[in-house]
């Protein structure tokens, strides 16, 4: 089953059009347009999460989020946990990029045999962007992010271009993807 013929009335959108039909804005330093659409009201306290935390943070959070050709999402790094859900549009080439040990690339999407996943997990403090799968789909991928602890801007980096070259030097077979995931201004 292609991806394009999955949920063909979303698929018939365009990107504008998603973003103003569920109110997203572009997302700060990283790309791509998002929405907050849950924020628990329980709250964790600051010493129960590690000293990644200068606070205490929300248990959950989630998000809208819609990538595009000329908005993919830039490498950054929490140290909390994102999992990622695929709800339509064109696959997302996603590459998770460890502290140790390989480069996991992720293609989110619902052509299973082609090896795509409806869902990824991006551990906390493993560097990570996305983008659209070259040339599939209708220009656009919506997915949905879930971060626990909550996600803070407080917690949030964005790759700086030392850490960029860095990541290309240690990942020397992903480092064109990692040029190309380089945060734009």
């Amino acid at each position: 089953m292609a991806n394009d013929d999955v949920n063909n009335d979303r698929g018939r959108l365009t990107a504008n059009e998603l973003i103003e039909l569920l109110g997203l804005e572009p997302l700060p330093e990283e790309g791509g347009f998002y929405r907050e659409t849950f924020r628990s009201p329980r709250r964790l306290p600051a010493g129960s999460m590690g000293s990644e935390y200068d606070g205490e943070r929300n248990a959950l959070t989630a998000i809208y989020f819609l990538v595009t050709p000329a908005s993919p999402s830039a490498w950054h790094i929490l140290p909390s946990d994102e999992v990622f859900l695929w709800h339509g549009g064109a696959p997302v080439r996603m590459l998770r990029l460890p502290p140790k040990g390989p480069a996991e690339p992720i293609t989110l999407g619902v052509d299973f045999a082609a090896g795509q996943r409806p869902q990824a997990v991006v551990p906390g403090g493993v560097w990570q962007g996305c983008r659209l799968e070259d040339g599939a789909g209708p220009g656009w991928a919506l997915l949905s992010c879930l971060v626990a602890p909550g996600f803070d801007f407080a917690d949030f980096h964005v790759a700086t271009p030392a850490e960029v070259a860095e990541l290309a030097a240690r990942f020397p077979e992903h480092a064109a993807e990692v040029e190309r995931l380089a945060p734009r201004g």
